[in-house]
């Protein structure tokens, strides 16, 4: 059998926690160096943000996005550059939110020396777009549709598959490293919204009672997470609440991957010209779009206002995991690297047949609860790295260690 691939999870904003990963700086010189270097080349606010993610909870200052989106890219990345130099780098790169371009640039679309330019990018772009918020419901899409009787039927994302050879097993990327094939996934791939130009996406919003509130992630089977505007999300809350649902505030203070962001992902995509996305290299990892729910297109990776436009546009973060767990989840098997600091991003994998029957597995990369951000940190990552040593050393003879 094949051997089974490495799928590094990489969170966004929301997901945030003081000292996140933390127990790796200076224990782990692979993760140090990046690190350092992504605050060298900020000065005095790389200075700012190095104070900002070592300060133990509580830590208001983390829920501000100009805080907490350069070190969710900066941590994504240095974890990634870790696992790389430890063992070898993840196959495929599953990022959420800023955490797609964190894997973006893991995978070669960006320099990596330009990566706190990128973060300050990114923070400018936010400036003016004005102050909203976002919810996690513990609830699925189509029961907030019918639940706040605003939402339309959600159009469902068309296109073609640009830039994928559509084979007789399947749907090969183009150009992706180990040439990653998803399995059965052509008739997936023609709904994924993929064009040469970008992207058509899905945008669904509730009706004129909650103005400007609409799905922002689809994060599991009943985790969706909503953004708008501040007063109208807390009605939006105060209803749901009033009905039963389980709902939860995320550390955020802007309405990500909402229609209130599209002058920020202009602004952004702008900007990102200047630093010349490129296709990755050949022995880095395949980049799977949380935007489109399959991989990343050679169209798209050269495209700046592809990765920009995520700004604005809906989270797909479990459609596209559900993606490969479907495909490769069982053929040749999955190792799932959670790299947040809460191992929300493995969560609703967890139920999913291939890894409740041990096809695939989760790999934590990180410490949580206590332990977070303290030495532990060191030991949770030193146990992922044998385990991915273990499946690296027993597959030369292609057998895949369950």
């Amino acid at each position: 059998m094949e051997r089974r691939r490495s799928v590094l999870l990489l969170p966004g904003q929301g997901a945030q926690r003081e000292r996140m990963a933390a127990g790796l700086y200076e224990a782990r010189d692979e993760f140090t160096a990046p690190m350092d270097e992504f605050f060298g080349r900020l000065g005095t606010t790389g200075s700012r943000l190095r104070s900002a993610w070592l300060r133990p909870a509580p830590n208001p200052e983390l829920d501000e996005s100009a805080v907490a989106q350069p070190l969710l890219l900066a941590v994504g990345h240095a974890l990634g550059r870790a696992v790389g130099a430890a063992t070898e780098p993840p196959a495929l790169l599953l990022g959420h939110s800023v955490g797609e371009l964190a894997a973006a640039c893991l995978a070669g679309v960006f320099d990596p020396a330009d990566i706190g330019a990128l973060a300050a990018a990114r923070s400018r772009s936010l400036e003016g777009t004005g102050y909203g918020g976002m919810l996690a419901v513990a609830a699925s899409e189509g029961q907030l549709a019918e639940e706040l009787g605003g939402f339309g039927e959600g159009a469902e994302l068309s296109g073609s598959a640009g830039g994928m050879a559509v084979g007789a097993d399947g749907v090969t990327v183009a150009g992706a490293a180990d040439g990653v094939t998803v399995p059965g996934a052509a008739d997936r791939a023609a709904v994924a919204g993929v064009t040469a130009a970008g992207v058509a996406d899905a945008r669904v919003a509730v009706g004129t009672a909650f103005a400007g509130v609409a799905v922002a992630a689809l994060n599991g089977p009943r985790q969706t997470v909503l953004a708008g505007p501040r007063e109208a999300l807390a009605a939006v809350e105060q209803h749901l609440r009033d009905r039963g649902f389980l709902v939860r505030a995320l550390r955020s203070g802007h309405a990500f991957h909402s229609p209130a962001m599209e002058g920020a992902a202009l602004r952004f995509g702008e900007a990102l010209a200047a630093f010349g996305p490129r296709a990755p290299r050949a022995a880095s990892g395949t980049v799977v779009s949380t935007r489109t729910g399959v991989a990343v297109t050679p169209e798209q990776e050269r495209d700046p206002h592809f990765w920009a436009g995520q700004l604005a546009a809906p989270v797909r973060y479990w459609p596209a995991l559900r993606e490969l767990l479907d495909t490769l989840g069982r053929r040749p098997g999955l190792l799932l690297l959670d790299g947040s600091a809460d191992r929300s991003l493995s969560a609703p994998a967890r139920h999913h047949p291939a890894v409740r029957d041990g096809a695939s597995e989760v790999v934590p990369l990180l410490a949580v609860g206590r332990d977070a951000g303290g030495p532990a940190d060191a030991r949770v990552f030193a146990e992922a790295l044998h385990r991915l040593g273990e499946q690296r050393d027993h597959t030369g003879d292609h057998t895949v260690v369950s």
